[in-house]
């Protein structure tokens, strides 16, 4: 995420902006943090890329994309050994479906 602090908006993701220009959405909207939060929470943007960008861009299903998003934000939470169980739970659904 940009952020602009003198016109107080950020610019959306690739795959956002390309979303709100096909459904005729502006790509900028007035910066608050609870908006923020939904669109772009902290724990989901550490380092270059944001997590769904990463999902989407991978065509990743359900199952996989969830455990990269636990296992992506797992350094940035409170209790980082959840976020990681969570993710193999999720592998590990996925590897009954495959049977």
């Amino acid at each position: 995420m940009k952020t602009n602090k003198e016109k107080n908006i950020f610019s959306m993701s690739l795959a956002d902006a390309e979303y709100r220009d096909a459904k005729g959405i502006p790509r900028y909207r007035q910066q608050d943090s609870s908006c923020e939060q939904v669109d772009h929470p902290k724990h989901y943007n550490k380092g270059k890329y944001e997590t769904i960008d990463v999902i989407e861009d991978w065509d990743l299903d359900f199952h996989c994309g969830n455990a990269l998003k636990y296992i992506s934000r797992h350094k940035h939470k409170n209790n980082p050994g959840e976020d990681i169980k969570k993710a193999i739970w999720y592998l590990e659904r996925y590897l009954e479906n495959l049977r």
